[in-house]
């Protein structure tokens, strides 16, 4: 009996032992803490099935799967120069991935993420972290610069539709940049508006429609491929203003409306993405100051407040847009086609000396409140402010968005905010589109003397 005893105490530790390791074992354990938790109503039958082991994959589907991650991180990794001495095998992959720390500023993309997140406007975990490694590839390959040029700092602005292909648009800051060339010597034409001054370093506030150097690509994966888009001029703006029509895809489509627009639909988007940015680019009131001698007729200067000076804001006070708690930080862009006015040489006539320029055009005062801004043909605000997550009021953050171009927001709570733009480039007309009727076509009147010759039939 004995015997019996430890035959049976083996067999039982061996039995144990082979559960421990086909993982039936913690299996079971996974799937009873889960019935606890949830304790669902389940039927006797479902029981039958708690112990089937997943399905395992076959050697073909493992290697399918091993392929796709590839494909996931080909885009990101570095092409490294072969060395002469011991030269690749053909066929074979770069295997250094993309360097850990680039040359350059990214601010904190994965946080702006979360924040976004909160408010239902996140693009999810994975698709932000391909975004965040297509923006450090962006920073580390400065594709499309010219010599002595050089990518700063990059930002996330957005996400433009298209019928056929989407744009996802990056703001950056390329340093060294070329200058606007000057105008021709002589008389000034007045017909002649050049475009707004390039700038080579980072601003909180855009006082000029060249102050950021704009990037598109179709979306982060294996055919990720960043393309720079021109710098803004004048008369695409003034004729982006009477085109409205949905964006294909294509950078180098022509642009088809009623209102004649010279460029490609690449000159249309930067167009598009300027008009937004100068009209939706906001921060909390208290983070920029002022800082301009208008005594002495300075030059507008907007800065962030001097430390100790900007306390933040809570959720529940962003919302109070009647308070003034956003702000405009960017200059409007002007009926000209810049957001700084230019001076086509005006000179007042020799009997009215103190006779202003007829068309001289102003631009809204600088950190002026959005609870200002109009919108008549909506009839309504021309931005709405609501909180969002799941925490108290307190602890939520404020999401504003715009009614005039649907898809701009920004996020905000404490010291933190975060604009975006996710839409189809177009701004809200306050009108219901409505195709035109079509009469059905009156019948020809018989007339005698067009009648048929009996000959020719």
């Amino acid at each position: 009996a004995t015997q019996r005893h430890h035959t049976a105490n083996r067999m039982a530790a061996n039995m144990d032992d082979k559960i421990k390791e086909s993982g039936i074992q913690a299996l079971l354990q996974e799937r009873i803490l889960h019935l606890i938790d949830t304790q669902p109503d389940l039927s006797p039958d479902y029981f039958e099935c708690i112990g089937t082991k997943p399905p395992e994959k076959t050697p073909e589907e493992a290697e399918a799967h091993l392929q796709v991650l590839k494909e996931k991180i080909r885009p990101f990794k570095v092409e490294v120069p072969a060395d002469p001495a011991n030269p690749p095998p053909e066929g074979a992959e770069p295997e250094d991935l993309l360097p850990i720390e680039v040359e350059g500023d990214m601010g904190d993309l994965l946080q702006d993420m979360t924040l976004l997140e909160r408010a239902g406007i996140g693009f999810g975990k994975e698709e932000s972290v391909r975004l965040y490694l297509a923006l450090k590839t962006l920073l580390h390959k400065n594709p499309g610069t010219a010599e002595g040029e050089k990518i700063s700092r990059v930002r996330l602005w957005g996400k433009v539709y298209g019928l056929q292909a989407d744009y996802i648009v990056a703001e950056t800051v390329v340093s060294e940049r070329q200058a606007v060339p000057p105008l021709p010597e002589g008389e000034p034409d007045p017909s002649i508006v050049p475009p707004d001054p390039i700038r080579g370093e980072f601003t909180d506030f855009v006082t000029s429609t060249n102050d950021f150097v704009y990037y598109v690509c179709s979306g982060p994966g294996p055919q990720c491929q960043w393309q720079r888009l021109p710098d803004a001029q004048p008369p695409m703006l003034r004729a982006a203003r009477g085109v409205r029509r949905f964006f294909t895809g294509d950078l180098q489509a022509k642009v088809a409306s009623p209102v004649p627009f010279s460029g490609k639909e690449a000159d249309y988007l930067r167009a598009q993405i300027a008009r937004i940015t100068h009209d939706c680019r906001l921060a909390p009131r208290g983070h920029l100051a002022d800082t301009t001698d208008y005594e002495n007729g300075g030059e507008l200067s907007v800065q962030q407040s001097e430390e100790g000076t900007f306390f933040g804001l809570t959720g529940e006070g962003l919302c109070e847009l009647h308070k003034s708690c956003w702000v405009h930080a960017a200059l409007d862009i002007l009926p000209q086609g810049r957001a700084l006015y230019h001076n086509y040489g005006w000179t007042p006539p020799d009997d009215q000396p103190e006779a202003k320029d007829p068309r001289l055009e102003k631009n809204r005062p600088a950190l002026q409140s959005v609870h200002m801004d109009k919108a008549g043909m909506l009839g309504a605000p021309a931005w709405s402010a609501h909180l969002c997550g799941p925490k108290g009021s307190p602890f939520s953050s404020a999401v504003v968005r715009s009614n005039v171009w649907p898809g701009a927001c920004t996020v905000g709570w404490g010291y933190t905010f975060c604009n975006l733009y996710v839409g189809w480039g177009l701004p809200q007309t306050g009108a219901m589109f409505a195709p035109t009727l079509t009469l059905t076509p009156p019948m020809e009147a018989v007339k005698e003397e067009f009648a048929r010759n009996e000959k020719c039939k």
